[in-house]
């Protein structure tokens, strides 16, 4: 049983990759969430199907895989809310402090699972916020993708659903809105028309 486990582990790793492989294909301009979820997260599916065959592999990857799991579990959510939050930079610097905190604490082996938690669900909190108020559906379910990844997945044990709760997120946050920063382009990812020249006086 603890080997089809591993297996079909290492098949929804798979499907995190090619789910953050889209992500990334859809990224344009200037984004903390190209780094921060979409490679993130490709990353960690790669480590995480090396890591559940690694005795194919003969070799161990629990390491690269405790710091990809650290890093897609406190910097993806961070990352996003700050691209969202673009145009307001103390809301953009609060986010991404808020997930470089318990990430350094964790790579350190100063962790704090309580304080972990507290900021993800923080992280979520604004992201329905932010979907409210400017009629984001999509937010609505990567909030909701967010929960069962982070929270509800842990409790079942079983270790197939982190990485398949992980890739509905995904798949749910690059359809927020396509982040872009070029003023030709709005934030559904439409060209917009150029503006028109100012009337000469």
């Amino acid at each position: 049983m603890g080997q089809d486990d591993d297996v079909a582990t290492s098949i929804a790793h798979l499907v995190l990759c090619g789910v953050a492989g889209r992500g990334i294909s859809r990224i344009s301009g200037k984004s903390f969430t190209h780094p921060g979820m979409h490679a993130n997260f490709l990353v960690h599916g790669i480590v995480g199907f090396l890591h559940y065959q690694s005795g194919v592999f003969n070799n161990d990857f629990s390491g690269a895989y405790a710091l990809t799991s650290s890093a897609a579990r406190y910097l993806a959510l961070p990352c996003l809310m700050a691209d969202l939050y673009h145009s307001n930079a103390t809301l953009r610097v609060l986010h991404l402090i808020s997930g470089l905190i318990p990430f350094v604490m964790d790579v350190t082996g100063n962790g704090n699972a309580h304080l972990g938690n507290v900021i993800i669900a923080i992280n979520i909190i604004s992201l329905c916020h932010y979907s409210m108020e400017n009629n984001r559906e999509w937010g609505w379910y990567t909030a909701g993708a967010g929960l069962f990844a982070y929270f509800a997945a842990p409790q079942t044990g079983l270790k197939v659903l982190y990485p398949l709760g992980l890739a509905i997120m995904e798949y749910c946050a690059y359809r927020v809105f396509h982040v872009q920063f070029d003023d030709l382009v709005d934030s559904r990812g439409r060209r917009r028309p150029p503006p028109k020249p100012k009337a000469k006086k």
